[in-house]
């Protein structure tokens, strides 16, 4: 298989030694303009020009010319001879370009005059001759031939009806259809009236009142009566509520206030079960009245001592029954509730939350029955214990004996303070075996997020090589944005691929497995370089689809 060069190749002026040029035994069957082979059936040097190809060398000029013999009618001149090349024989035909009718194109025959026309057979006919009549039904066309070519349009007449209408006060004439000819012309319009309902009836009412009656201690009520003009009456009730809204009435006007009583005995406000007031906000201390909704919102959030509880079993201490945090059933909880221990043990049964008697938890989260959780509490403990192997508390550390966790050596300078000093011991570890896999994991700093993660070995070889196909939808490769006419070409962002700039990169290129050349041919291309920025460019006569080459880029 040969070295792909998919770019000019620039020899400097420098010779070219020993080359042979391509053999074939036909001409293939595209070429570009300039591309050379040697034919071995004719032995012969050939050049692909004019979308031919050509021999070239002793015998490349024009060696027969041939001139056509055209079919001329009778009225046809010659006007010259039009050039056709004898593909792969650098033959020339010469053929006479004439007119001959039909589609053939050349000089015309003489006799055209103004007013006339060539047809296809090569003669010349007169157009002021013959009339256009009956264009459409009512018109016509005439073209008179003693006076010239100037036509006479003709229409024939139409006629329309006019009708008149009178206007009522509540009827509305509106069009309903519009007739025509065939020419157009409007011959008639259809007229539809509109009736509307007439409320101008002048019908008049009279407002009339019964009272009801004004004992206090009754629902009070008083009507209104609507009569109109045809001596139809109405009734509307106006209710009033025992000991609350009085109804009273004097003529005309109707009155509606509080009952005599409303307030109860004395002055005060007697309120029905259920009523609503709005509520105030959120610190007033005046003496408006509070809503249930103004009263738990003040005292939301307070804490309130509820009892002693089992922190073993979560069982509550007499007075109080049920289970804090065992069971179904566990107890609601409302925000401030505060329990204290009375018993040690593993809140919610977690070792990592010891309590001992005298510590204390807080609501934070209210939970319905059966749903509370350890995160639904506050903490609060009256004593924490120093750590040590066994027991979890202030400045804990466990030595471990796990083969892969050895190397952190921990020593409490002082114990009486918990503190321990931490250090990793590498002198005292095993030297690994001289071949490591890939997926061996090291330590490792993280100073751009500040944290530490775990590395494999192939994490830090990915960083000294990289392949990458030449595909856009990969990041840090973009297509070239103003090649050279007649080229193609990729960006790699060598800071993105390779955490470093371009001059720092080397770059090999090959084939991918959608190329039609097969998967992993080295090839060669333009390769340029310019601050973080890559650029693989090809002499592309056709277009090169994305993902059909790959490269290998080195780290220096």
């Amino acid at each position: 298989m040969a070295i792909n060069f998919l770019n000019t190749v620039d020899l400097n002026k420098n010779q070219l030694n020993n080359a042979a040029i391509q053999n074939l035994a036909a001409d293939p069957a595209t070429g570009v303009e300039g591309q050379i082979y040697f034919n071995t059936v004719v032995d012969a040097l050939k050049i692909y020009a004019n979308g031919a190809w050509i021999e070239v060398g002793a015998t490349s000029g024009v060696e027969t010319i041939t001139i056509g013999n055209a079919n001329v009618n009778s009225g046809g001149v010659n006007t010259g001879l039009v050039r056709t090349p004898v593909a792969g024989t650098g033959d020339i035909i010469l053929t006479p370009a004439i007119y001959g009718g039909g589609a053939n194109v050349g000089m015309v025959p003489t006799g055209g005059t103004v007013g006339k026309y060539l047809d296809g057979a090569g003669n010349w006919l007169d157009v002021t001759t013959g009339d256009i009549t009956a264009v459409l039904p009512g018109t016509y066309i005439n073209v008179d031939n003693s006076t010239g070519p100037e036509p006479t349009i003709n229409h024939d007449l139409t006629t329309r009806t006019d009708t008149t209408s009178t206007l009522t006060a509540n009827v509305f004439p509106v069009v309903d259809s519009v007739s025509t000819n065939t020419t157009g012309h409007i011959t008639a319009i259809n007229i539809k009236t509109v009736t509307v309902p007439d409320n101008n009836d002048n019908t008049t009412y009279t407002l009339t009142t019964t009272p009801g009656p004004q004992v206090p201690t009754a629902i009070t009520s008083a009507d209104i009566n609507l009569i109109g003009s045809d001596s139809s009456t109405d009734t509307a009730t106006i209710a009033g509520v025992v000991q609350e809204i009085l109804i009273s009435e004097t003529g005309d006007t109707i009155t509606a206030k509080l009952a005599d009583g409303a307030y109860g005995s004395g002055a005060e406000l007697k309120l029905p079960d259920g009523a609503r007031a709005t509520t105030q906000t959120a610190g007033t201390n005046d003496d408006r009245i509070a809503t249930t909704a103004f009263v738990q919102t003040a005292t939301t959030g307070l804490l309130q001592l509820v009892g002693g509880f089992n922190a073993n079993t979560g069982a509550l201490v007499a007075p109080l029954t049920g289970n804090l945090t065992s069971g179904a059933t566990r107890v609601a909880l409302e925000v401030g509730d505060y329990y204290v221990v009375t018993v040690d043990g593993d809140f919610f049964g977690n070792a990592a939350t010891p309590l001992t008697v005298g510590d204390s938890v807080i609501v934070q989260t209210a939970a319905v029955v059966g749903a509370s959780v350890e995160t639904d509490f506050i903490i609060v403990q009256s004593d924490t214990d120093l750590a040590s192997a066994t027991t979890v508390g202030i400045g804990n550390s466990t030595a471990s004996t796990v083969i892969d966790k050895l190397g952190i050596n921990v020593t409490y300078t002082n114990p009486t303070d918990g503190t321990a000093t931490i250090g990793v011991d590498i002198n005292a570890q095993t030297d690994m075996p001289d071949a490591l896999a890939n997926t061996d994991q090291v330590l490792l700093y993280d100073a751009s997020s500040g944290k530490n993660y775990k590395a494999s070995i192939e994490k830090f070889s990915g960083h000294g090589s990289k392949r990458v196909s030449l595909n856009t939808s990969v990041t840090g490769i973009s297509n070239q944005t103003s090649p050279p006419a007649g080229t193609q070409g990729w960006v790699i962002a060598s800071n993105t691929i390779m955490g470093t700039v371009a001059m720092d990169c080397g770059i090999e290129l090959m084939t991918d497995t959608v190329n039609a050349l097969g998967a992993g041919l080295t090839v060669y291309a333009e390769i340029s370089r310019a601050s973080n920025a890559i650029t693989v460019n090809f002499t592309a006569p056709s277009a090169i689809a994305q993902g059909e080459y790959q490269v290998i880029i080195t780290r220096a």
